[in-house]
This record gives C-alpha cells, sequence and structure tokens, in this order.
C-alpha cells in the first residue's frame, strides 16, 4: 500500500520498476491514514509505505494505530529532511527503515530487499524460529540483523563461520554485532551459533536416518567426537541416546 496526500506523487511511486524486480505489487493507494486504515480490511497488504505528514492523520499516528491491528505489517517511512525527528519516531516503533524525499529507485530496490528477505523467512520453519524458541520474545522476528545474520548461517550451515566473517557480510564492526546478539541473547556468537545447530542436530536426529558422523559433518564440524561432546553439554545426551530416545517416545 502506497499512503500519500500528493496524488501525483503517487503516481510516481506507483510507476517505478523495482516493485516487480523485488516480487512486490501495489496493491492499493490512500491519500491519508485514516483511509489507508479503512482499506487495510478488503486489502491485507505485507508493506506500506506512507509520507509522515499528511491531512486528517498523519503516518506516525497511522502507524501507531495499524500495528496494534496488523502487528505483521511492514512500514517504511518516506520523509523529507526536516522531518527526520518524525521518521525517528517512526523506527522506534518499529518502522523497517525511511526514505528521504524524492524516494529514488536504489533506494527502494534496497528496502525491498530487505523486506523481502523477512517475508521470506516468515514462511518457514527459519533458523530465526528456533532463536525465538530458545530465547522467546526477546527476539524480534522483524529485526534485520538477525534475520541477515540467520540467512548467512543457514546457508553456511556446513561450514564453521565466524563473528568476524558474519559482520563482513552484513557490513558490520564484529564489536557491534557481538554486542547486539548479546542484547538479545545473552550469549556469545560462539555460545548462540553452536546452540542453533544443536537444534538443527535434533531434527536431524529425530526426523532422519543420518548416521551421527553425517549430522556432524553437514553442521560443519570436522570431529564427530567433538560434536557429540558438544552436544552432550547442551542437550545432557550424546546424540545415540537422543536418537534412542527418539525411537522410543516419538
Amino acid at each position: 500500500m502506497l499512503v500519500e496526500d500528493d496524488s501525483a506523487v503517487r503516481y510516481v511511486y506507483s510507476r517505478m520498476k523495482e516493485w516487480g524486480k523485488q516480487g512486490f505489487y501495489i496493491d492499493c493507494e490512500a491519500g491519508n491514514g485514516s483511509q489507508a486504515m479503512a482499506m487495510l480490511k478488503d486489502h491485507p497488504v505485507d508493506i506500506i509505505f506512507t509520507d509522515i505528514r499528511m491531512p486528517l492523520m498523519d503516518g506516525i499516528a497511522m502507524m501507531k494505530m495499524i500495528r496494534q491491528t496488523y502487528p505483521q505489517i511492514l512500514f517504511v517511512l518516506i520523509s523529507s529532511y526536516n522531518e527526520f525527528e518524525y521518521a525517528r519516531e517512526g523506527l522506534k516503533l518499529g518502522a523497517l527503515d525511511y526514505l528521504s524525499k524524492p524516494m529514488e529507485e536504489k533506494d527502494l530496490a534496497e528496502v525491498l530487499m530487505r523486506a523481502g528477505t523477512i517475508l521470506e523467512s516468515r514462511e518457514s520453519d527459519s533458523m530465526l524460529k528456533k532463536m525465538r524458541e530458545l530465547y522467546g520474545s526477546r527476539i524480534d522476528e522483524q529485526d534485520s540483523v538477525l534475520i541477515n545474520m540467520c540467512r548467512y548461517l543457514e546457508e553456511n550451515m556446513d561450514q564453521n563461520v565466524t563473528v568476524e566473517e558474519v559482520a563482513d557480510e552484513l557490513n558490520l564492526n564484529k564489536d557491534y554485532l557481538g554486542k547486539q546478539i548479546k542484547s538479545k541473547t545473552g550469549q556469545s556468537f560462539r555460545t548462540l551459533y553452536n546452540q542453533i545447530k544443536m537444534e538443527y542436530a535434533k531434527d536431524m536426529l529425530k526426523n532422519g536416518n543420518q548416521k551421527v558422523y553425517e549430522i556432524s559433518e553437514s553442521l560443519g564440524y570436522t570431529s564427530s567426537d567433538y560434536f557429540t561432546q558438544q552436544f552432550k553439554k547442551c542437550v545432557g545426551m550424546t546424540p545415540a541416546e537422543y536418537k534412542k530416545l527418539k525411537i522410543s517416545d516419538f
């Protein structure tokens, strides 16, 4: 959904090619926050791009109200440079990003790629969901840093990835990334990474016929003995014992 009180600006935005290139389409348009809220009943959208200053109801007020009923909807704020304080408030409320006017194709492409990553992660039993199972509501499934970190780790599950490699991939300082992980999970990157791998190992032991050394290799462990040691430390039993428990109890 596009929400913008200037119809000419809405027309320009709607003609941008990046919507289709990134797998999105504009389902509906509104001239202010009140109209947007009324349209949501018949147009369940994934993401709303909204101007901040509009008549009747501005973008921030609209975002606050919509998130009460539709917390899953992503928001991108579009603002002038002199509206950054309003944009900052929107970011605190959980907006995915803000774009400066006039919105450009390259900026639209970047934010749509991020939005696509978030929406895809919601559709599968992803690593992010495993993190939420382990660490509860502290894990925000719309957190772009966590989403991109999990995607990279999933794609390299058979490797022994380091925090430096993840930080480089995400264009972040490794110390900053480590602090973000610590604040959200209470764990270091290495501890978090190992715990998540053990969750995948449990799934493989319960649902497959792979041998322990095969699971160890698929999760990036060069030694099955070390994998067994880490599994027992995390789960409280060896992989073989867990597999027997699976046969009798699952």
